[in-house]
């Protein structure tokens, strides 16, 4: 289960499930530095261009 911490700001009242922290590798990293440094075009391309890689990919 995930843990459950209370919103910053203006909604103390409210809670917030945070993912859990994940591990990323150094390519990883190279990559979203990469990605971040794109304007917002070229990250929309990016993103579209992955979820069709993903989407053709069969598993196993």
């Amino acid at each position: 289960m995930t843990e459950v911490h209370e919103a910053d700001g203006s909604r103390l009242a409210e809670l917030v499930a945070q993912p859990q922290m994940e591990c990323v590798t150094a390519t990883e990293r190279l990559l979203l530095r990469f990605y971040r440094q794109l304007d917002e075009a070229d990250q929309v391309f990016m993103r579209r261009a992955i979820e069709a890689m993903t989407a053709r990919t069969v598993p196993g």
